[in-house]
């Protein structure tokens, strides 16, 4: 560490770092030596290529540009260390303690940093290009324009790329990333499945085609991320914000006196106008029982008759199919729409829906609908809006209403 005025001390005999690694190698094999902890070594700038430095404690040392190229540090404690701009290409680092480590612009291309500890660590600028960080624990961690192309978060190798101007695709799956600063950053194509992304700043990011499928993405910042073709199935948005303002998660209580009654326990199904589906179906039975003409080749599948409560207005069509209408309120939502009523069907539309937004889906025999904000959303069939209960989940939709799915 350097002294008061942030003069460079002077090196005594015995302090040079090649002198610690040795003691630190004889105390690894049992043979007395010294566990290296830097006292009184200055390693800031020290060559230590190559260096056997595992279980080292090197707590909040300096070591500013350092040369710890193919180093071994497996195990070491470097919380707190001052690492910025050190050459740490191939080291290896699996299991080490990084936590609150700033390591701004350091170079960790091909480094292995699985099961470390990157907690709060200070990522910016630095180079990760083809790192293994498997199991790596980045809570907190800022990794504002850090390099993460070709990094590799699991046991899967990054595909490559399909065109020149294509970012490479890497994986991400898993990967503990709370609260990390990723505002701005290129993350097209990303593996992030199952990514724990909870409060991570996002803001202006390019997920373009990236793969969120069951991320945690609660409290998240999203303002101006682009979303295009992002696969978000079984994400946890609760509480992200979209837009400035609008919080996913936040309720609508001015809307309420426009939703179906909830049940008590919140999550059974809503059934709107049941009475009055029930008054038609009979009143058709009755028709044909008196002796009414067959409809040869009758109507188009799910289509009712102009006197339903569902038909067209002003009677243009007298066997329009059913068309559901997903509509926005405050915070919005992310939704997903399949046909059949099962998450297999086809894929009918998925997509951010911010406050005012419509979409409207054919409804087939039912859709299976993945909503990530229930209170930022409502179905329409042109009978009143009907709601969506609870928190992020799966739910089923068809002429009778909705029904929350169970295990989504």
């Amino acid at each position: 560490m350097r002294g008061a005025g942030d003069r460079p001390r002077r090196r005594t005999a015995g302090t040079a770092p090649s002198a610690m690694v040795r003691a630190h190698g004889r105390w690894l094999a049992g043979r007395g030596g010294r566990r290296a902890n830097g006292a009184g070594a200055d390693l800031e700038g020290a060559s230590l290529v190559g260096a056997d430095l595992r279980r080292a404690d090197l707590t909040g040392e300096n070591l500013r540009g350092a040369d710890l190229r193919r180093a071994r540090l497996g195990g070491a404690i470097l919380s707190g260390a001052d690492l910025s701009g050190a050459d740490l290409r191939r080291a290896a680092l699996a299991g080490a303690d990084l936590g609150g480590a700033r390591l701004t612009g350091a170079r960790l291309e091909e480094a292995n940093l699985a099961d470390a500890n990157l907690r709060r660590a200070v990522l910016r600028d630095a180079d990760l290009s083809g790192a293994h960080l498997a199991g790596a624990r980045m809570a907190g961690a800022d990794l504002a324009r850090a390099n993460l192309l070709s990094t590799t978060w699991g046991d899967g190798t990054p595909s490559e790329e399909d065109a020149d101007d294509a970012p490479v695709p890497f994986s991400m799956a898993g990967a503990d990333l709370r609260g990390a600063v990723l505002n701005g950053y290129d993350l097209r194509a990303a593996d992030l499945t199952d990514a724990d992304l909870t409060g991570a700043d996002l803001r202006n990011a390019d997920l373009r085609g990236a793969r969120l499928f069951r991320a945690r993405l609660e409290g998240a910042l999203l303002e101006g991320a682009e979303l295009g073709d992002a696969d978000m199935g079984e994400a946890d948005l609760r509480a992200a914000r979209f837009a400035a303002g609008a919080q996913i998660g936040a309720v609508r209580r001015e809307a309420a006196a426009t939703r179906a009654p909830r049940t008590p326990d919140g999550t059974t199904t809503v059934r709107p106008r049941l009475v009055l589906g029930v008054a038609v179906a009979l009143g058709c039975a009755v028709a044909l029982a008196t002796g009414l003409p067959a409809l040869v080749g009758g109507p188009p599948e799910n289509t009712v008759a102009d006197s339903s409560a569902f038909a067209g207005r002003g009677g243009a069509s007298s066997a329009a199919p059913l068309r559901l209408t997903l509509r926005a309120l405050a915070g919005g939502s992310w939704v997903e729409v399949r046909a059949g009523g099962t998450p297999d069907g086809r894929l009918l539309w998925q997509g951010l829906l911010e406050e005012g937004d419509t979409r409207r889906v054919p409804l087939g025999r039912g859709v299976w609908v993945r909503v990530g904000n229930p209170d930022g959303l409502t179905a329409d069939l042109g009978e009143g809006a009907m709601s969506f209960v609870g928190a992020t989940g799966n739910f089923a939709v068809d002429a009778d209403g909705v029904e929350r799915l169970p295990g989504g």
